[in-house]
């Protein structure tokens, strides 16, 4: 396993859920107001949420990049990885439901202003229909988006455990490593110590033996000599 298997899944998700609540503020704003989609601010708004729904659908796509070399890897305990697999489904979800809602009502200003042309032409405009202030809806996402945040804070703070735990690992065994080498130092300056020694001992034996045989030789010349001379 590696030492260091923190992915971008955690920062990458937020980043597509703060995409997400941004959309659905904008298409909130967008329907408000209502049959009028030829102000700048009507367009400019719809241009943002198609920028907005295009990148998203790309994001979550590498999200699902990240979550298959999280799986390849197992960087995550198997847990984890399943409730990504969960959250990566749901926001596929809302992608879909949040591409719908922008279709759907696209077409319904459309058929609503040319449903206003239509009156105007005939001098009798329409009545103007009040889009109604969804809060309860806005509350719930908002409850959900602070409450996968918290998940993916869970998920982190796992994650720099894990990381901690890998980091203490590493250090006592670098630590043992170096008692190793220390043992081995020692170890070896006791063998140098007595190797020299060893050498020592035998020099003296060298030097004795020496004096030995020069002795005997001057013995056996000095016999040699009597011999000689007695003889």
């Amino acid at each position: 396993m590696a030492l260091v298997d923190h992915d971008s899944w955690d920062i990458e998700y937020e980043g597509c859920e703060r995409l997400r609540h941004q959309l659905l503020v904008q298409l909130h704003q967008r329907q408000q107001l209502g049959q009028q989609p030829k102000e700048k601010e009507y367009i400019r708004l719809t241009d943002s949420i198609k920028a907005g729904l295009d990148q998203l659908g790309k994001d979550v796509k590498h999200l699902k990049v990240v979550l298959e070399n999280a799986v390849t890897w197992e960087t995550s305990p198997e847990e984890e990885l399943q409730q990504r697999r969960i959250d990566w489904d749901k926001l596929t979800s809302q992608l879909r439901e949040i591409n719908q809602k922008f279709t759907n009502s696209s077409r319904s200003n459309v058929l609503a202003a040319s449903s206003g042309s239509a009156w105007q032409e005939q001098g009798s405009p329409p009545t103007p229909r009040e889009t109604p202030i969804d809060v309860e809806t806005l509350k719930l996402r908002q409850a959900e988006m602070l409450e996968n945040q918290n998940r993916g804070l869970d998920a982190l703070s796992a994650t720099i455990s894990r990381q901690r735990n890998l980091a203490t690992q590493l250090g006592n065994e670098v630590e043992d490593q170096n008692n190793i080498l220390d043992n081995l130092a020692n170890a070896m300056d006791r063998v140098e110590t007595g190797v020299q020694q060893e050498t020592h001992s035998i020099g003296q034996v060298n030097r004795r033996d020496s004096t030995w045989g020069y002795w005997l030789v001057i013995i056996a010349l000095f016999v040699a000599i009597l011999v000689v001379v007695f003889v």
